[in-house]
């Protein structure tokens, strides 16, 4: 009897599509956002828009560090069956992002207008981008507190929760758009504070059905932050890459945004804008497809079930070059359609704006390789390797090629030199890691970083049936006997196995053939190890009384009284139940 990734699969592509409609949400958000501004204001409220981003990026560093770091730390605890660390990482986070964004809202009559200083914009841009840096510092305290909890109920068993509020934010944003830009005064500060009250409602819809969630695991804890001290670290550590990703992409966003600005002129700088609001349109599958590694990989990798993390993986690299081979013949095909929806009405460089979309499409390839290789190595905990990645891809990397990119071919070599930047970062990052492996600093071998076999470990996907699990007691009979395990230790796992699988079997599942569970016996010295995943119907084995069956057989009862240590948690929407003998 082998093991198979029937269970992950079901919920890699549960993930998926929460993850996809929630990126979908908030890219569409900025793609549609950027549509409005540019048919109802112009190309000069898309430049706007474009360079208030960085101001923008710089008050959601906490939201972004806080919420990914901390999903990824919560996602491993929960694999590793500690909720009140959990709990306590979450608290800290939450804490943390609203202090953060308090502080720059009570210094932003300082910062906003630094910051527009440093723009160099002149006029009526520089009001826009006043506007548009001023509002966001109100809201964001509000923003972020949202984004986080979206995070963490991602994780915490309810991904369709967490879609919606991102789902409903960004429909409440582009309603609210539609009327405060093109029938009120608001203009451009309209766009701005769409966002803001689309956060905030929905925010205020979603998040107490989720608090009063029978299902949810976590619950924030805000005090003896001490005791957590390492696991809150560890987030801190595992949200550096995607702060790394933010600060690379403001530093780079200002100096590129001067640069073309300065080199090129204001009509070439408005078809640059175009150009980069288009990445939006790449990141809403992308990401989304990405974002199954940190949450299904994140807690499977808590568990050590390597098997699982490279499944996921695997099908997380298949989704994701299918659909960003989509995206570029649609770009390839069809560009004019691509910068006809923001509102470009320079005619003069739409010829150039056309060729340089079809060759920027050309990246994509490169773009999904360093995305994917980022949020893996995260999550296993490699956070040099995906800081090193982000940083290479997007500033060290890719701003020196774009510029030399420009200064030798124009406006199209912006785009040829993005090729070779993503081609060369994932060059680069694989190089840095051999050297690593062979230097020790990373213990495993090949691009995964983790062991390749499961050591003195047997693995197995059967189904409810019962003579599926008389064959698995008979085949974890067999390892014991391989494995020296003494009689009285085997006999009690072939117990263990023949009750809970029987259990999960009968009263896990109503037959419609989706019955699967999987098993782990694992030896290391002298403790035996035994995991069961299931997806069947949730049931403690804990908190079963044996005085009280309530219909289940006496066999589990008989196994609490075994000198056995049962835990249980249900992850995933899976149920996890280890047997530590």
């Amino acid at each position: 009897m082998k093991r198979n990734d029937s269970l992950i699969k079901e919920k890699v592509y549960k993930y998926m599509l929460t993850g996809i409609m929630t990126t979908m949400a908030l890219q569409l958000g900025n793609v549609v956002d950027a549509m409005i501004v540019g048919n109802l204001i112009g190309s000069i409220g898309n430049s706007a828009v474009s360079a208030a981003l960085p101001y923008v990026y710089i008050l959601q560093a906490a939201a972004i560090l806080l919420a990914t770091g901390g999903a990824v730390t919560v996602a491993v605890l929960l694999g590793r069956r500690d909720p009140g660390s959990a709990d306590k990482v979450m608290g800290f986070c939450l804490l943390a992002g609203f202090a953060y964004t308090l502080l720059f809202l009570v210094l932003s009559p300082a910062v906003v207008p630094f910051f527009v200083r440093l723009t160099g914009a002149e006029g009526q841009l520089k009001e826009m981008i006043s506007d548009i840096a001023y509002i966001y510092s109100f809201g964001m305290p509000i923003i972020c507190f949202v984004i986080e909890m979206a995070y963490f109920m991602n994780v915490d068993n309810h991904p369709a929760l967490s879609a919606k509020i991102n789902i409903a934010a960004n429909v409440v944003n582009l309603g609210f758009d539609l009327v405060l830009v093109k029938f009120t005064p608001l203009g451009i500060k309209g766009a701005a504070l769409s966002t803001v009250m689309g956060y905030a409602i929905a925010g205020a819809v979603f998040i107490p059905h989720y608090a009063k969630s029978s299902d949810r695991v976590l619950k924030p804890v805000f005090k003896e932050f001490k005791e957590a001290g390492p696991m809150i670290v560890s987030s801190l550590r595992c949200g550096i890459p995607n702060l790394t990703n933010l600060i690379a992409t403001v530093i780079g966003m200002a100096v590129m945004n001067a640069a073309v600005l300065h080199t090129l002129g204001s009509s070439y700088f408005s078809a640059y804008s175009v150009a980069n609001n288009t990445l939006h349109i790449v990141q809403m599958f992308i990401n989304g497809i990405s974002s199954v590694i940190a949450t299904v990989a994140g807690v499977l990798y808590g568990e050590n079930d390597y098997f699982g993390v490279r499944a996921v993986f695997g099908r997380v690299m298949k989704a994701a070059f299918v659909s960003g081979g989509i995206i570029m013949a649609v770009f390839i095909a069809v560009p004019q359609f691509i910068a006809g929806m923001y509102g470009f009405d320079v005619p003069e460089v739409m010829p150039e704006l056309l060729s340089g979309l079809r060759i920027f499409s050309l990246s994509f390839g490169f773009f999904i390789l360093n995305t994917l290789s980022q949020d893996y190595y995260r999550t296993i905990g490699q956070t040099f390797l995906s800081t090193a990645d982000c940083a290479m891809e997007l500033l060290i990397i890719k701003v020196p090629l774009m510029i030399c990119g420009m200064k030798m071919y124009g406006f199209n070599g912006l785009f040829g030199a993005i090729i070779f930047s993503e081609l060369l970062t994932f060059i680069a990052l694989n190089i840095i890691r051999a050297v690593m492996q062979k230097t020790g600093r990373i213990s495993y071998k090949g691009f995964m970083a983790i062991p390749e076999g499961s050591g003195s470990s047997l693995d197995m996907t059967i189904s409810g049936k019962d003579e599926d699990a008389a064959d698995a007691a008979r085949e974890i009979m067999e390892f014991c006997r391989k494995e020296n395990v003494p009689d009285e230790k085997a006999m009690a796992v072939r117990f263990a196995v023949e009750e809970i699988a029987a259990n999960i079997g009968k009263h896990g599942y109503d037959r419609t053939g989706k019955d699967h569970i999987d098993i782990c016996l694992s030896k290391v010295g002298d403790n035996i190890s035994l995991r069961f995943r299931d997806n069947g119907a949730a049931f403690d084995p804990v908190a079963y009384d044996p005085e009280d069956s309530g219909g289940y057989p006496g066999g589990l009862g008989i196994l609490k009284k075994m000198p056995v240590k049962i835990s249980y948690m249900r992850v995933l929407g899976l149920n996890n139940t280890v047997i530590d003998i």
